[in-house]
């Protein structure tokens, strides 16, 4: 944490970082060629899938590595056999987790069935223009072709580029916010149309008007796709805060943590391989103390091992199992707790070297502070962030706390005005109807039926009240 010129916290734990101009030469990068014939076959095998997937190898994880295998290659029917496309991918790139749903879900259905049609039409487009060029038309024509299609896959795809989808809809369209009319459609359809001569004055039969209007309805639904994006942009990218404070789609939102969840484990291991570059080994990591905002302390390496074990296995599981409630309940807390604890971890500064308890920087070796290892924990704390970022706004909309309506009015607001006089005179008037009393007793007896009734009816016992002005006898049964 860091104060800037104009007085802000800036919560970025790389800012008070110096210039990365330390080349650390008190530790040199400790590097270690161990001969072929010691490696085991299967760690040879692992790191192999692992290079061709772009995925973590992680024991008895049957559903990452068929989402990895998945999502690597792309396989087509051609000519009556099977070919395989691989597709390279990045290391940290897990697919895993999440899926296409919500907003991108009804998005993709309705670009596989637009696209589909919209195709068919391109297809059957045919110039009207006297003086077209054939290869300039077939060229615009793939061009509208290719730009569909990848706009299809992209909305297909669980790790959606949003920027790539907003660039697709302005090749073809030009400036989305201006197309309204197919006449007016800039862009690549635009071209096509300029080319092919698909306006209003270059119609002259009936045929030719048909193919006019399958430019007309082949624009229209290229517009409708690209509305129905705009309206649910802001919730599909995980990344961006919807600025209609509603929470994102869970599917891609998952799929936005289980990438992030992969990259903080992979830096987990870049920090603990240069700590053991800077002479920092296990042994050492197990007894170096290190401070807990919370309160206390913890060892180092327990919370290298935490970090580790939440980014594989236990961040995955709490969303597996409880979805929404999981992320809000649990996974949330877990993840703020060890950002807390990784950004806490002693700076590079200047600071009481004295050696006292309590005094966590002391008592920790130089290595710990070398440009290496703080850039290191630096990008885990900021992988981190990112995590609870994205996880914050995941919740589960039915609470049971929520009342189901507005609160009833109280029932006894009305009628105390008239009760408060009446226990004035109260005192007063009781002690000439005492003797008065045993005469009257026995005539209501026909009444005491009744009088259990009006007790359970709020309005008749209001009346009643209402109805006596002077003071009663007093026996009246309970």
């Amino acid at each position: 944490m860091s104060i800037t010129n104009d007085g802000r916290v800036n919560e970025d734990r790389g800012a008070a970082l110096p210039p990365a101009q330390d080349i650390d030469s008190a530790y040199p990068l400790v590097t270690r060629h161990d001969p072929p014939c010691c490696e085991r076959p299967g760690d040879i095998a692992n790191k192999a899938i692992g290079d061709v997937l772009g995925w973590k190898w992680r024991d008895g994880d049957t559903k990452g590595f068929t989402a990895a295998l998945t999502g690597s290659f792309e396989l087509k029917r051609v000519e009556g056999h099977t070919e395989a496309k691989w597709t390279p991918r990045g290391y940290a790139i897990q697919a895993d987790l999440g899926a296409v749903t919500g907003g991108q879900a009804s998005l993709a259905a309705r670009a596989r069935s637009a696209i589909k049609d919209a195709t068919a039409l391109l297809d059957s487009l045919k110039p009207l223009r006297a003086g077209s060029d054939p290869e300039n038309g077939e060229g615009f024509r793939s061009l509208v072709r290719h730009e569909l299609e990848e706009i299809r896959k992209e909305l297909e795809s669980p790790l959606l580029r949003v920027p790539r989808v907003d660039q697709l809809f302005v090749l073809l369209l030009g400036k989305p916010g201006s197309a309204v009319d197919p006449d007016l459609v800039r862009g690549h359809l635009g071209e096509l149309r300029n080319e092919f001569g698909l306006i209003g004055g270059l119609v002259n039969t009936i045929e030719e008007e048909r193919v006019q209007t399958s430019f007309i309805t082949l624009v229209d639904w290229v517009l409708s796709l690209y509305r129905g994006w705009l309206d649910a942009r802001g919730r599909i990218d995980p990344f961006a805060q919807p600025e209609t404070g509603q929470a994102p789609f869970f599917g891609p939102a998952v799929v936005a943590l289980s990438q992030l969840l992969s990259a903080a484990a992979v830096q987990t291991e870049e920090l603990v391989a240069a700590l053991s570059s800077v002479s920092i080994h296990r042994g050492d990591r197990e007894v170096l103390r290190i401070p807990d905002p919370d309160g206390g302390s913890m060892s180092l390496g327990g919370l290298l091992r935490w970090t580790h074990d939440f980014a594989c296995f236990e961040g995955r599981k709490l969303i597996e199992v409880a979805g929404k409630d999981g992320v809000d309940s649990a996974f949330l807390q877990v993840a703020e707790r060890l950002e807390r604890l990784v950004g806490n971890l002693p700076r590079r500064c200047d600071g009481d070297k004295q050696d006292v308890p309590g005094n966590y920087r002391a008592t920790l070796p130089p290595g710990f502070f070398s440009s290496r290892v703080q850039r290191a924990v630096d990008e885990l704390h900021d992988h981190l962030q990112e995590i609870v970022r994205v996880a914050r706004p995941i919740r589960h909309g039915a609470r049971p706390a929520d009342p189901p309506g507005p609160p009833a009015p109280p029932p006894d607001s009305g009628p105390k005005p008239p009760d408060q006089p009446p226990p004035g005179p109260a005192p007063a008037d009781p002690p000439p109807v005492v003797p008065s009393a045993p005469a009257v007793a026995p005539a209501p007896s026909t009444t005491t039926t009744a009088a259990p009734i009006s007790t359970t009816d709020p309005a008749a016992k209001q009346r009643g009240q209402r109805k006596r002005p002077e003071p009663k006898p007093a026996p009246r049964p309970e």
